[in-house]
């Protein structure tokens, strides 16, 4: 009696962990020792839902995982992972830049998932898939869902991001920068960094340098690695011409200086400054409010024409690596 106990112990509890001990793995990144597993296992069923639903995980071609995630559904998926398949296959179609499909598998998920796991994802999917396809109603509702649903938490703030992006596109300036405003004291980095990078970038296009300075300074300062400090150094490549006007130069007691890094803590900026003593140019750091926030800004050289400032610009960016903008003081 003892060995059958045994033996059915042995067979059946292996049995239904078999696929979570998979997902386990994939999930820590362990993807050889889960392919080995998935291998393994459907040697003995290849129809297997769950199976096909775990290759497309560790799948590296987007289209290939896409045929995974469809042929899973065909098999059979448990509940728990049909939704999630449901939920992959609309963020494929949207990253694919097929906004129909998108927007009609988010509709079909809220439909079956109402109060679903992934529904802020979902929302979000769906309102940028309805603005894409100019369905501008239904992504405007859905995006105020998400808003107020997730209000105070990361996708309540990254529902607001979209808005004023999509106000940004309808030349709205003024809604737009108040949000992004409010987002970059938001305390989460999904949302603050790309509300200050197109507090920067907006700036750039309306030709307030000053301003857009002092985001991508702030973007440098907080989360220096993200995607938008290399784009935003690209377009202040373009500005040379606009912040080193020679016609200011006519503005009595005019002096120019360059603008090296904008802090939120003090202390940073004074260690900033006294680094950049090296130069061999006067520094100092000088307060600036924004939106009732005080912050800290460093400043090298005192040049009386801009000239003098661009070619000291220069030789800065070279030895730092880092793009700089000349500021009339």
């Amino acid at each position: 009696m003892k060995y059958f106990i045994y033996v059915i112990a042995l067979i059946f509890p292996v049995l239904s962990v078999q696929s979570e001990t998979i997902l386990e793995k994939i999930e820590k990144g362990k993807i050889s020792e889960a392919r080995d597993e998935i291998g393994k296992s459907s040697s003995a069923s290849v129809r297997d839902g769950n199976l096909l639903f775990y290759q497309a995980l560790i799948e590296q071609e987007g289209e290939v995982s896409q045929q995974f995630l469809d042929a899973a559904v065909r098999a059979g998926l448990n509940p728990e992972l049909l939704e999630r398949n449901t939920y992959l296959t609309a963020q494929y179609y949207l990253a694919s830049g097929n906004s129909e499909k998108a927007a009609a598998t988010a509709q079909a998920y809220l439909q079956r998932w109402e109060n679903g796991k992934y529904r802020p994802q979902i929302l979000r999917i769906a309102s940028y898939a309805f603005n894409l396809e100019a369905q501008e109603e239904n992504a405007s509702r859905l995006n105020s869902n998400m808003i107020r649903e997730n209000r105070g938490q990361m996708y309540g703030y990254l529902g607001e991001i979209d808005r004023a992006f999509h106000l940004y596109g309808e030349k709205d300036y003024a809604e737009a920068q108040t949000i992004c405003r409010r987002l970059t004291n938001s305390g989460y980095p999904e949302a603050a960094a790309p509300a200050m990078y197109m507090l920067s970038k907006y700036s750039i296009e309306q030709k307030r340098v000053d301003d857009a300075i002092l985001y991508y300074n702030l973007l440098k300062e907080r989360y220096d690695n993200a995607i938008g400090v290399a784009d935003l150094v690209d377009r202040f490549a373009n500005l040379d011409n606009i912040s080193s006007d020679a016609s200011a130069e006519k503005i009595t007691g005019s002096v120019y200086s360059i603008q090296v890094g904008v802090f939120s803590e003090q202390d940073n900026a004074k260690e900033y400054a006294k680094y950049m003593k090296k130069f061999g140019e006067n520094v100092d750091v000088s307060n600036k409010t924004v939106d009732g926030k005080k912050y800290y800004v460093v400043y090298v050289g005192k040049f009386l024409n801009t000239q003098d400032a661009l070619s000291f610009k220069t030789r800065l960016e070279a030895a730092e690596g880092q793009a700089f903008q000349i500021i009339a003081r």
